[in-house]
């Protein structure tokens, strides 16, 4: 029985409790804070929800976003999050995923 993959799919959302922990540095991500949400496919019907914070965004990670999205401007916004911090995820994306080459 093999199942096909399917890419991550990610996030900019705010951070509802301080109990999410940020996958790379293992801090808790306080409320309100905005992150990275990546809902990672399992197998067929599964899925697991990780987290990653802002300061976190490295050039790998970029360029997995990007692989997925082709455009920063393209990952989907919670609307909660305000749009100067959702364009600094955004800017922050886009500029890391150029210092991979």
């Amino acid at each position: 029985m093999t199942f096909t993959t399917k890419p991550s799919a990610y996030r900019i959302s705010c951070a509802p409790t301080g109990r999410g922990t940020c996958r790379k540095c293992r801090k808790p991500i306080p409320k309100g804070a905005t992150r990275v949400e990546i809902s990672a496919f399992v197998r067929p019907g599964r899925s697991t929800l990780l987290l990653r914070c802002t300061a976190c965004i490295d050039a790998r990670f970029a360029t997995a976003v990007l692989a997925v999205y082709k455009c920063a401007r393209r990952v989907p916004v919670d609307p909660e999050v305000d749009e100067t911090a959702a364009s600094r995820v955004r800017d922050s994306i886009t500029t890391l995923s150029s210092c991979i080459g």
